[in-house]
């Protein structure tokens, strides 16, 4: 790694940590340990192809002229890798030769209206009643029958002094007789069918028929065989050393850190030099060619990381990596002080449990 720091460079950095600039060798003679801790943050987006084929079809007389067409078996037909492997694409083809335009089947365009069975019409109900007469009574005569009632009692003076306001029966016909509101009908006039009991059919407007949907109305459609082409990105990544180092270190070293970077399109492109041997064989298992796949692109980033433990001060592990200002050192509790830690806290638990257990 053309970055890694020599070991005189991390003690001498740890020296200038502690405020004793030049005391990097008398730290080795005091058996300073270095262990390397080597940081690899891989990350890969393949573009995996699938490919599928279809049948398809268009109302009317569908142009295909402007997509590409294939011929044979789909799986055979040569397809640009995307330039991109992180975006999804898709390219549609069509089978040479598949393309034909048929007769829908249909009668012109349409088809017999399933609402009114073709009929036009549609039954209308009994407008509302009278506000006049409530259809009580519409007519003194026939009560809106049209025929004379046999229980209706013969004229007389009291039938003539309610003829007054009344006028001539739509129904029977005979004056002085009906509701001058509804003229003898007990309804008000429909507005939808003007009283004809019918009206026309909303969904064809009156005409029987209705557009055919699958033709649009053209009695025409075009049918073909579709093949589809779908890149689609899959991502994965490997972060070295494991067990990782501890997360104040990492989040440091990925702000600070000089990382060497690296970035792979291609299966063929050979690993970056200097990478650390056990680093390089889970690397090459990573990037090993996966199925379905048909462009890559990987960034590798690497640091250099050593972990320094000091016989003078065994409370602490200091870690050193290059930055872009100089190496870096990031002291953190040592193993042996977090447990000492630990222990403290959880007898201080147990006191305070006790003592509320005792009041």
């Amino acid at each position: 790694m053309a970055d890694s720091l020599s070991e005189d460079e991390v003690l001498e950095a740890v020296a200038r940590h502690l405020g004793g600039p030049g005391r990097g060798p008398q730290l080795r003679r005091s058996g300073a340990d270095i262990a390397r801790l080597p940081m690899l943050d891989l990350r890969i987006v393949r573009s995996l192809e699938s490919r599928t084929t279809r049948s398809e079809s268009r109302p009317g007389r569908y142009d295909l002229s402007e997509l590409p067409t294939y011929e044979g078996d789909l799986h055979d037909h040569p397809v640009e890798p995307p330039k991109d492997p992180a975006r999804t694409r898709t390219v549609e083809l069509v089978l040479r030769g598949s393309v034909k335009t048929v007769d829908c089947g249909c009668d012109g365009g349409r088809k017999p209206c399933a609402r009114c069975r073709a009929k036009g019409k549609l039954p209308c109900d009994t407008g509302p009643m009278c506000p006049a007469c409530g259809g009580v009574e519409p007519c003194t005569w026939c009560d809106g029958t049209g025929e004379r009632r046999e229980d209706r009692a013969r004229s007389g003076p009291a039938q003539e002094r309610n003829s007054r306001g009344r006028t001539t029966c739509l129904k029977c016909g005979k004056p002085r007789t009906a509701c001058p509101e509804c003229r003898g009908r007990g309804t008000r006039v429909c507005p939808r069918c003007d009283d004809t009991g019918f009206r026309d059919c909303p969904v064809c407007e009156g005409e029987r028929s209705t557009e055919h949907t699958p033709c649009e109305g053209t009695g025409l459609v075009t049918l073909w065989t579709a093949g589809s082409v779908r890149q689609a990105p899959e991502w994965s990544s490997l972060k070295l050393p494991d067990p990782a180092p501890p997360l104040r270190v990492r989040q440091q070293a990925g702000r600070t850190g000089a990382w060497e970077k690296a970035t792979l399109t291609s299966v063929d492109v050979p690993l970056p030099d200097g990478l650390d041997p056990a680093h390089r064989r889970a690397v090459e298992e990573v990037l090993a060619p996966a199925r379905r796949e048909v462009a890559r692109r990987v960034d590798i980033g690497r640091l250099s990381l050593a972990a320094v433990e000091l016989p003078d001060d065994p409370d602490h592990v200091f870690y050193v990596f290059p930055g872009h200002d100089g190496p870096q050192v990031l002291p953190v509790w040592s193993r042996r002080r977090s447990l000492r830690v630990a222990a403290v806290v959880a007898g201080v638990v147990v006191l305070v449990l006790l003592v509320v257990a005792l009041v």
